[in-house]
């Protein structure tokens, strides 16, 4: 049963992301005609990712060789092999990677949205893509707390210690304070990963690449600290995921 639904949840990445065709297409939707509310809420959730991936990054105008360069690499990725559980998950995931990279390209090529110059956009954009084509990355919802009720965010992470954190409606932080992301693995102290800023509308991202914990990270939170705090959290959580 639990290997059947996890056919749906790699579905639903598929859907959320109007790749889906086909005898798939019709399989899934008959599925969601059953009230799934696990598949409901994953494909929205898959939306909301998506779309803080855009926002989370400012428009810049990129070079006039952008299009022809990306494009390259995509047609160079499409040639990687993915390791499969199955031949069906293998192709789900080749979908699923094909299609997100084809959507960030289009983006870019359509004016840009990363911070820098193109060759950093260029490694965030990679690096984001290996992520989500990785089955071992996982999706988590941040939800506001403290002084950012409103606040909200997603989470991708991978065991490995390499992740990405896109936050919304989060104000900037006062003065001489900060921002501080932390990992929480079971019966561990909270481990510090990286401070996000957010813009004057509330956006940001951050990538992580942190060594890998010697336990699986069971949480995850942004806390309101102190400029430089990096041994353990003091001040407010104002982002949370939910214990997993």
């Amino acid at each position: 049963m639990a290997t059947e639904h996890e056919h749906w949840r790699e579905c639903s990445d598929i859907y959320a992301l109007g790749a889906l065709d086909g005898e798939a297409l019709k399989g899934f939707e008959a599925h969601l005609a059953t009230e799934c509310a696990t598949c409901e809420a994953y494909v929205r959730e898959t939306r909301e990712t998506l779309n803080l991936l855009h926002r989370s990054l400012r428009p810049v105008t990129p070079p006039s060789d952008v299009k022809a360069r990306i494009l390259r690499q995509i047609d160079n990725d499409a040639g990687l092999s993915i390791a499969p559980k199955t031949p069906a998950r293998t192709h789900l995931w080749r979908r699923m990677a094909g299609t997100i990279a084809a959507a960030i390209a289009g983006v870019v090529v359509a004016g840009g949205y990363f911070h820098f110059r193109y060759e950093p956009r260029h490694a965030v954009y990679s690096a984001v893509f290996n992520l989500l084509r990785d089955p071992n990355t996982r999706d988590h919802s941040l939800y506001g707390a403290g002084p950012a009720l409103s606040a909200k965010g997603r989470l991708l992470w991978n065991e490995s210690g390499e992740g990405h954190i896109f936050v919304s409606d989060l104000p900037s932080a006062p003065e001489g304070k900060m921002y501080a992301v932390w990992t929480i693995a079971q019966a561990s102290a909270p481990r510090y990963v990286g401070t996000i800023a957010t813009d004057a509308s509330g956006q940001g991202g951050l990538p992580i690449n942190a060594a890998r914990s010697a336990r699986p990270v069971k949480m995850f939170a942004v806390t309101l600290e102190p400029e430089g705090t990096s041994a353990a959290p003091t001040g407010p959580i104002v982002l949370a995921s939910k214990q997993s």
